[in-house]
């Protein structure tokens, strides 16, 4: 039996990574009742490769989950080992510093361990559970902005949050529309 004191620290030690999975209303129901399923639910990449076959596609940003689908399922991963492979600003960069110095089929190896994609494949491949991989997205202009975050699809199960905070609003706050101004 833990004391209060054990219980609060062992809570201030707790890292809890919120992310999640955008997809259509029905998969939602689907996912929340079964789980992440392969190919019916469309949760992950129906491809027969392993390595996309166990993996599930989540994000911490709202704004780029909508581009994926309107209803989320909500991952609340507790002290997730998170593995982060390298960007793909970052990657560019290097590809053109090794541009300089390699040419041929050295260049085309040392770029491919260096690319995100790569990276993140290995890392599942060797037991990696949480994979993120930074500046993933871009906007219209090319501007990478957002990351992924690829997690295993039996860590993604136990982390389904069935029971998401609500959102609180304060009483008699008239809800604002989207061309009011926010109000000081």
């Amino acid at each position: 039996m833990k004391t209060f004191r054990q219980f609060i620290s062992e809570a201030r030690r707790m890292r809890v990574l919120r992310t999640a999975h955008y997809t259509s209303r029905e998969n939602k129901e689907k996912i929340l009742k079964h789980g992440f399923k392969p190919g019916s639910s469309g949760a992950y990449h129906p491809r027969e490769d392993e390595y996309y076959h166990k993996t599930v596609y989540t994000t911490p940003s709202s704004r780029i989950g909508r581009e994926y689908g309107k209803s989320r399922v909500n991952l609340s991963l507790v002290n997730p080992k998170v593995k982060t492979t390298t960007s793909k600003i970052k990657y560019k960069e290097k590809v053109k510093e090794l541009s300089n110095k390699h040419s041929g089929e050295e260049l085309v190896q040392k770029a491919k361990s260096l690319s995100p994609h790569y990276q993140s494949r290995e890392a599942i491949k060797k037991g990696g559970k949480v994979v993120k991989v930074p500046d993933a997205h871009h906007d219209m202009y090319g501007h990478h902005k957002g990351s992924y975050i690829m997690v295993d699809k039996d860590v993604a199960n136990k982390s389904i949050s069935k029971n998401p905070r609500p959102s609180i609003r304060a009483k008699g706050k008239p809800q604002r529309t989207k061309t009011q101004p926010k109000r000081k």
